[in-house]
């Protein structure tokens, strides 16, 4: 691990404003701050000075602390602004103008992640491959291109993550399941919606570690053991969030066992051409699944996932011998290697 002890400015999201004298004890309590606490005691632990800082709806006294801080580098947890998570690219655009070095992604490459159509563009342009696609806006919705649609497929929201917007009726497997689900995204959620061909088989999560010289860490693998007989295992918004209904059908990830060397270096090579491609840097997480050859397919990407100590980036680095201690301090370093 490196040496040198930083002064660290520490963002992350809070709902409401924040308070003027710095004490974030209250957010610092219970499950919801687990990411924030992880990060803050470990680079603590480290010898770093760090002080935490809740973003909600006005830049002003973000400004006014970095002004008054002059940290070396801000570690970004932030994932929205003011409660909307399209806002997400903008605070690093900021950060960018403010001159102050900060970890994960830029703004162009958190703005490319979102849009889960242009995304796939990108991909198939450069021979990646990703499923089947067809994405419907919201102020001018194109039904008659999902009429044509191989189904079945899943539909999600466009622009959202986190599964948000994903329910076990957003696998189709006709025309009129299809227009229905589209039609509830542009009306009850607002938004735009994107129809995905239906890869059935094993979902893996893949870690990117680095700005340069990459490092891929080992593959994880989400496992649903006890759904029913012939059940889709589809990661709807309950399956990932609400920890009875993950107990009762066996939902969970773990390292993924018996890749032959071949699709291992595959999945590495893939991901690496994936994580440049998207001009990332940092750390992100990519999700794909393995075909019924064994062939990669992207699903999506997440730059700057959950980095909390049990989740599945630093138990997949853990797996790669990098402790969850030298997994902070590096990603707290990149931004300052040049």
């Amino acid at each position: 691990m490196t040496t040198r002890k930083l002064n660290v400015l520490m963002l992350f999201d809070v709902p409401y404003t924040p308070p003027n004298d710095l004490d974030y004890t209250t957010f610092m309590i219970g499950d919801e701050w687990q990411d924030e606490r992880d990060v803050m005691r470990t680079l603590l632990k480290l010898g770093h000075t760090v002080t935490p800082f809740g973003v909600f709806d006005d830049i002003q006294p973000l400004i006014d602390v970095v002004r008054r801080l002059k940290p070396d580098v801000i570690f970004n947890q932030c994932e929205s602004f003011s409660g909307d998570r399209a806002q997400e690219p903008n605070l690093p655009a900021l950060l960018e103008l403010l001159g102050v070095p900060y970890t994960g992604a830029s703004p162009e490459s958190l703005a490319l992640c979102k849009d889960k159509g242009l995304s796939k563009k990108l991909l198939a342009y450069h021979h990646v491959r990703v499923p089947r696609f067809a994405v419907s806006l919201r102020e001018r919705p194109r039904l008659a291109e999902l009429k044509r649609f191989v189904y079945p497929g899943i539909i999600k929201p466009l622009g959202r993550d986190a599964s948000e917007g994903i329910a076990q009726r957003s696998l189709v497997t006709s025309e009129k399941e299809c227009l229905e689900r589209v039609r509830y995204i542009h009306e009850k959620l607002g938004t735009d919606a994107i129809l995905e061909e239906f890869i059935d088989g094993r979902e893996l999560y893949v870690g990117v570690l680095g700005t340069g010289r990459l490092t891929v860490l080992p593959p994880r693998e989400l496992h649903f053991r006890q759904l029913p007989e012939g059940a889709p295992r589809v990661l709807t918004y309950k399956a990932k969030w609400d920890e009875r209904y993950r107990r009762k059908y066996g939902i969970d990830s773990e390292p993924a066992r018996d890749l032959d060397p071949r699709t291992l270096t595959h999945l590495s090579d893939t991901c690496k051409e994936v994580y440049r491609l998207f001009k990332l840097r940092g750390y992100a997480r990519i999700d794909l699944r393995l075909g019924p050859a064994d062939d990669c397919v992207f699903i999506e990407i997440n730059p700057n996932p959950s980095i909390k100590r049990r989740d599945d980036f630093a138990a997949a680095a853990r797996r790669a011998g990098i402790s969850y201690e030298e997994l902070i301090d590096r990603i707290v370093h990149l931004p300052l290697a040049g």
